[in-house]
Parts: C-alpha cells; structure tokens; sequence
C-alpha cells in the first residue's frame, strides 16, 4: 500500500513536467519541430486590445532567450505561433493588423520590403476562424516559413524581412507590451 501510495505521489510530481502548459483554454506545447530543428517554448501570453482576448501567442526558440536581441538581430532560430481565441478576428482584420504591424515596425516606410509584405499578408486571404493556429519559423540568415495549422503557406527569403515581421511582437514598441514579456518570459 506503501508502495502505491509512493507511486502515484511521484507519478503526479511528474505529470507537469511532461505536460503542455493551457493559455485561455489553448493548450501551448512545450516543444516544436521545424525544418529539422526542435524549439522549446520560451514564453507565452495573451495578445489583448482594450479588453478583448485575440490570441495567444507563443515564442519557441532553439536556446533560451530573455531578451530579443537574439531572436531579432542574432542566430538564434526561433518561432512565433499565433493561436487565434477570438470569433471577432477577421481574415480582412488580420491583414489590417499587420499591415499596421509592420508599417510600425518600419517607421512609417514599408517600400523596401513592399513585395514581401504584401506576399505575406496574402496569406490571411482564406477565412479566420477561433481555433485557427498560425506558425512562423523564423532562421536567422535564411528564411521566414509561415503555417497554418500545418499546411505550408508561404516561404519568405529575406532576413530584414524576417527580422521586421518578429519586431511586430518583439521590438521596441511591440503590439502588445505584456505579451513581449510574457514571450521573453520576463
């Protein structure tokens, strides 16, 4: 009885460390695999505005990271999932958002990644529902591969344009302040 007891205790000790962590009623992986390499979550919250929960977002990264220096400017492969909470997220919504994502990311001036935005935003054309999930992985040097769900949409091979698009979530002046630190686990 000893014995059982002592075992169920330990199995129970183990179970969240093994077990995905739940966001707003998202389930968010503690790990991910892409183009060969496993990422690890880093951090995640919730993306609100005034005072509706859109999405969760969630950074996974190939290292550790507490600020996004590395993600951002540095080697360090890393993606940013987007798990949509909200019925009033739109495909025409999506796009404005990150049309604003990146005009302020860009100070205003989205001409010389122009072509690359607009191909970007192409891929929010297909109708948005709660539940829908959008993956980008991020590979310093070589591309931006964004998901839905887990078919493939587009492969972007710009690193300014990577680079720009994780600004959005994780620059200076990001979309969402608590949710960069959630991100950055601060």
């Amino acid at each position: 009885m000893k014995n059982a007891i002592l075992t169920l205790l330990f199995t129970l000790m183990l179970v969240p460390a093994f077990a995905g962590t739940t966001i707003a009623g998202v389930s968010v992986s503690d790990s991910v695999s892409y183009e060969g390499i496993n990422f690890n979550l880093n951090g995640a919250g919730i993306r609100t505005k005034v005072v509706i929960r859109l999405y969760v977002g969630s950074l996974y990264t190939a290292q550790s990271v507490s600020d996004s220096g590395p993600v951002l400017d540095g080697p360090v492969p890393s993606v940013i999932r987007l798990d949509i909470i909200s019925k009033i997220i739109t495909s025409e919504l999506m796009r404005e958002t990150i049309e604003e994502g990146f005009d302020k990311a860009m100070g205003g001036n989205t001409a010389p990644l122009r072509k690359e935005i607009d191909d970007f935003i192409a891929i929010f054309s297909d109708e948005i529902s709660k539940g829908d999930q959008f993956t980008f992985v991020s590979l310093p040097g070589i591309s931006l591969t964004a998901y839905k769900g887990s078919r493939k949409l587009a492969t972007i091979n710009n690193d300014r344009f990577r680079q720009t698009l994780f600004t959005i979530w994780l620059g200076d002046d990001p979309a969402d302040g608590r949710l960069k630190k959630a991100m950055l686990d601060n």
